[in-house]
């Protein structure tokens, strides 16, 4: 089986990775947003993941050091016919002695040499080269590091529409509606193998559509009727736009889920609604303590809970005991979790923009 290079997005290159962990089994980190695995596997990241920018299959990775000869033997030996065009570019900081139009260039000739027809305009293969270097990381911290590699392939995707599913092309529109990409990483965590999603405090229904595109079971109840009408109209549409999964809304309060849904279900994925600057106060404390003890009662024994509380953008970069969060420490947090039945087994720090900033909690049922 051949292998894939998939290169995520950037946005957040720790999300990229611990979603792709969560979804498949064996593959090998070597840029802090790229890795290679099969080609199976990268199908399966293809038609679950917004965080990728682009998959090579077949592809593979080189040294800087004679990336030229590397590629180009590597590339001829697939025995790829037809017409090649090689576009070479770049991912993190400029390195001294590395031009993007030299490697192309050389590359290209290299095939000219060995007899290949060279295309630039209708090409019947495109041959992409990509150097991965390192990244400015002053939006989210990372601490994985790695030395720059060379990737390269044949494109097989280029990304998914996830611009064109913003809150603004919804039927039903709101501005507080969470960005698809980050919506789709919490279903996915939530649900790594598919089932039954609920969203307690569904809103706007930016994570059951979601769930309905990745062919989930998706539940959705909220305590305003505007947003279980809307949600409805949302998660029809996303049906529309090819989604397989099935949808069921009804209003009730997040407090009381045993009383509005039978369950059991395999994941839970909520953004509780919190003001901007609600990690100084203690408003919402009692919410969040009382959603998660409700998800308790009606989730399978293994069963995903991944919520989002507001962060002190501050404390991006600081320790997670530093933080606060609805007025209350990290202790009380995790403690709140705990006993309401839920096991931390990560979290990740999302910086929104400047004076906004959220911790995605990952969790499982104990």
């Amino acid at each position: 089986m051949m292998n894939s290079v998939v290169i995520g997005a950037g946005w957040h290159p720790e999300l990229f990775r611990i979603e792709a962990a969560q979804l498949i089994d064996a593959f090998e980190i070597i840029h802090p947003h790229a890795l290679v695995c099969n080609e199976r596997d990268a199908n399966r990241l293809i038609s679950r993941s917004s965080l990728i920018s682009e998959v090579l299959s077949p592809g593979g990775v080189v040294m800087i050091e004679n990336a030229i000869e590397s590629i180009s033997q590597a590339f001829l030996a697939l025995n790829i016919p037809g017409s090649v065009a090689v576009k070479s570019s770049r991912a993190g900081e400029k390195i001294e002695g590395w031009s993007s139009r030299i490697i192309a260039g050389g590359i290209g000739g290299a095939l000219v040499e060995a007899g290949r027809a060279i295309d630039l305009t209708n090409p019947d293969v495109t041959l992409r080269v990509h150097l991965l270097a390192a990244s400015n990381r002053s939006m989210h911290p990372d601490d994985f590091t790695a030395p720059p590699v060379v990737a390269w392939g044949i494109t097989t995707h280029d990304g998914d529409d996830w611009a064109q599913r913003t809150a603004p092309n919804r039927p039903f529109f709101k501005p507080i509606s969470l960005d698809p990409k980050l919506a789709r990483t919490m279903v996915n965590l939530a649900c790594p193998e598919g089932g039954q999603l609920l969203d307690p405090f569904c809103g706007t229904g930016g994570l059951i559509i979601e769930g309905i595109l990745c062919g989930f079971t998706c539940s959705g109840s909220d305590l305003a009727w505007p947003m279980v009408v809307g949600t409805r109209e949302n998660a029809a549409w996303a049906q529309q736009r090819g989604g397989q999964g099935t949808f069921e809304i009804r209003n009730g309060s997040a407090l009381e889920l045993s009383n509005i849904w039978d369950g059991p279900f395999d994941g839970f994925a909520f953004d509780p609604p919190y003001g901007r600057n609600a990690w100084k106060s203690a408003d919402g404390f009692e919410l969040l303590e009382g959603s998660l003890s409700a998800c308790n009662s009606v989730a399978n024994e293994k069963a995903n809970l991944v919520t989002l509380i507001p962060w002190p953008p501050s404390a991006i970069f600081e320790p997670i005991d530093s933080g606060i969060s609805f007025g209350k420490s990290w202790s009380e947090i995790s403690e709140a979790f705990s006993t309401s039945g839920w096991e931390i087994i990560e979290t990740t720090p999302i910086r929104v923009h400047r004076s906004l900033a959220r911790m995605l909690i990952h969790a499982v049922r104990k």
